[in-house]
Order: C-alpha cells, then sequence, then structure tokens
C-alpha cells in the first residue's frame, strides 16, 4: 500500500505514516555522530518547540517531553490524552498547545508542565497536523480531510472553509508572517489569506507537501514528498521550484539564526539551506531513521527528533566531517 493510502486509512500525518515505513525498508547506517536521548522504544517523536529557555517535544501516544538542559536529558510530562500529537507551539515562554489525532488540541499555561484537553476528540478520525500562532491569542491549526481551525481568544476554535478545496485532502502545514497565513498540504493543494481574503494559490507538483517555513523578510517556502522544495515572495504570491537534487522526502525544519535553514526527513535527512543563493549542504546523518523535527540551541547546536527519538547535532563539526569526506 502506497504512504498516501495508508495515510488516507488511518488519518494519520503523512510525514509519520512515511518516516515508517521508509526507516523500516531503506534504513541507513548511523554516523556515529551521538546516541538518541529518547529511545523509540517510547514512540516516534512528530515535533519540537521552544518554551523559553525550555524544549518541549510531542509524539506517540500523547508523549509530552520536556528539557530544561538544551535537549541533554528529557522527562515526560503527563498528558491528558492518548492521542498521537504532532505539532507543538508556543506563543509565550509559558502558553503553548499541541495537536494531535482525533483534532484534540492542548494547552498548557506553564511552559509545559501541565496541560489541559482544550478540544476533545470529536470521533471523526480526523487529525490535526499542524498549528501556528498568528498573532496574541490568535492560533490556527490545519489537518486531514480539509480540516482547518481557528481562534482568535486561545479558547474557542471554529472552523476555517478554504476556497475550491476538495475535502479528501489533507493539510499539513500551517504557518504565518504578520498577518498573512500560508497553508500547503497534498496534492499541490495551497492557499494563502492576506488581508483577511483567502486564495488558492497551487504549488506546481502533485506530490504533498509536509512542512512550511517563513523567513523574516517574508519569503514563504514550502517542502516535502522526494525533497521538493518551493519559494514564494513578492507582492503576488507565486511558488518556484527550489532544486535540491534530493530524493529524500522533507518533513521539517527550522530558520536559524544566521538567517538559514536546517531541513530534515526521510532516512536521517539533514540539509543546511541557504536562502540568499538557494545552495544546500547535505549533513553527515546523525541517524538512519528518519526525522521529523529540528530546532537550533545554545551554542549552535540543533536538537532533532523523529521515529528513533531526540538526537542533539553539532552542525559546524557535521559540516567539518562533510567537507572532509569530499576532498
Amino acid at each position: 500500500m502506497s504512504p498516501t493510502l495508508t495515510c488516507r486509512k488511518a488519518a494519520l500525518p503523512a510525514a509519520l505514516i512515511l518516516a515508517a515505513s521508509l526507516t523500516a525498508a531503506f534504513a541507513a547506517t548511523p554516523a556515529d555522530t551521538d546516541q538518541p536521548t529518547w529511545r523509540a522504544t517510547h514512540g516516534p517523536l512528530l515535533a519540537v518547540a521552544h518554551a523559553g529557555s525550555r524544549l518541549v517535544a510531542v509524539g506517540d501516544r500523547g508523549a509530552i517531553l520536556l528539557s530544561d538542559n538544551q535537549g541533554v536529558s528529557w522527562r515526560m510530562a503527563q498528558s491528558p490524552s492518548p492521542e498521537l500529537l504532532t505539532d507543538v507551539v508556543f506563543d509565550s515562554p509559558v502558553e503553548g498547545w499541541a495537536v494531535g489525532q482525533d483534532s484534540s488540541i492542548l494547552r498548557t499555561t506553564d511552559a509545559g508542565e501541565h496541560w489541559t484537553l482544550q478540544r476533545a476528540p470529536d470521533g471523526k478520525d480526523q487529525a490535526l497536523f499542524s498549528v501556528a500562532v498568528l498573532g496574541p491569542s490568535h492560533l490556527m491549526a490545519t489537518g486531514a480531510y480539509a480540516l482547518a481551525l481557528e481562534t482568535t481568544d486561545a479558547a474557542t476554535w471554529t472552523p476555517v472553509k478554504l476556497p475550491s478545496m476538495d475535502e479528501d485532502y489533507h493539510l499539513n502545514c500551517v504557518i504565518a508572517h504578520g498577518a498573512d497565513v500560508v497553508i500547503t498540504g497534498e496534492a499541490g493543494h495551497a492557499f494563502v489569506r492576506r488581508d483577511g481574503s483567502w486564495a488558492a494559490v497551487p504549488v506546481p507538483y502533485q506530490g504533498s507537501q509536509f512542512g512550511c517555513l517563513t523567513t523574516p523578510d517574508g519569503a514563504l517556502y514550502s517542502f516535502g514528498l522526494r525533497g521538493s522544495m518551493f519559494v514564494s515572495s513578492g507582492a503576488a504570491p507565486a511558488w518556484h521550484r527550489i532544486e535540491t537534487n534530493e530524493q529524500r522526502s522533507i518533513f521539517g525544519g527550522t530558520v536559524l539564526a544566521n538567517g538559514f535553514m536546517a531541513l530534515v526527513g526521510s532516512n536521517g535527512l539533514v540539509l543546511l539551506f541557504d536562502p540568499q543563493t538557494n545552495t544546500f549542504r547535505t549533513l553527515p546523518i546523525a541517524t538512519g531513521a528518519s526525522l521529523s523535527g529540528v530546532v537550533e540551541v545554545a551554542g549552535g547546536k540543533w536538537v532533532l527528533v523523529g521515529s528513533d527519538g531526540v538526537h542533539v547535532m553539532d552542525p559546524t563539526a557535521a559540516a567539518t566531517q562533510a567537507s572532509e569526506a569530499v576532498q
């Protein structure tokens, strides 16, 4: 069964399904750079975010992990949900939300120590895959079968209707830059909201887009299946392909302090991307397992999460290792 069909049957995030299937079939030999600090026996982790100086990661069976030492060690917070959690975001160092299977939404007001179930599973088997902060107390979440929800008071979530959206398709990512909102998903579906109005701006590629990012200058990036990546910048929204020369799927990423991007994906894919030159550098893998999320921490190190747990990576050392291997 293809990853897309599997995703439809289980209504799970496409990235998780691909990670599980690709890792099992094509697991690479991991580089001797580190050991995962949170093992796969505890279940996959799908996302990681900053809550002030703390890191919060979420994943399988409602797992919520906290680290107060830049990802070196982790402890579990008590979760009010047994559902798979797919994304996590913080509006401030203390207030955050996690979303997941069956449209569940969790909220914390103490940096992840305690969580409440803000939106209980509705029994419709529609997962939420992504959540973004649009402004103070203003968030949006997207997911399976065209599901989009928005709150302007950090409490009540209402459905969002997108133009020309086939409800058979998933909305895998939502991001915001100022008042602008961008949603990307399956089969080229992508939408931009500017000045309060939605417009369909399809990605010129039929493969799924799993993640999206925005840079401080307002450029929008979408990435996904088989290393596909697109950028939209300027007043008129339109997507332009960026050649990654990569066949592994890209599942997650983050904008680094220096303006570069860290991108992660299937089979331990780790890319360093320069948006100014549209050039990539493939870094030696920290693992052969698929990676779903990455954040930058003190000292320029990266914390990566995925199907085999957490990895802490020094990209400078990895880049040096890559250069020596090429010589």
